[in-house]
């Protein structure tokens, strides 16, 4: 006889993705740097301006924004797929910055 787990959700805690989760703990899903800015709506940086981000293009043709600044796994992987407004790290270098200074 199997028993079904009825989960009860706390209060104080409803459930989150895990990229959210870090967003609310103020750490940068990607690279595990705090977050450039506190506040989430309205964020002084985003993702999609910063010069390390890389675009991985998937054999279906799908493309996924990814972190530059995090190194590839064993699978070939950088981390969680990111959103161009996503909050920005502390790391992040401005995309039209990184052009001049080569």
């Amino acid at each position: 006889m199997t028993r079904a787990v009825i989960r009860t959700p706390e209060a104080d805690y409803p459930p989150r993705g895990s990229i959210r989760m870090y967003l609310d703990r103020g750490v940068h899903p990607a690279t595990g740097a705090p977050l450039l800015g506190a506040d989430l709506d309205n964020p002084p940086a985003v993702c999609g301006g910063c010069a390390h981000t890389v675009l991985k293009r998937l054999a279906d043709g799908r493309e996924r924004l990814k972190c530059g600044r995090r190194p590839c796994g064993s699978r070939g992987l950088r981390g969680p797929d990111l959103r161009d407004s996503m909050p920005a790290c502390a790391e992040y270098t401005a995309a039209s910055a990184a052009l001049h200074s080569t």
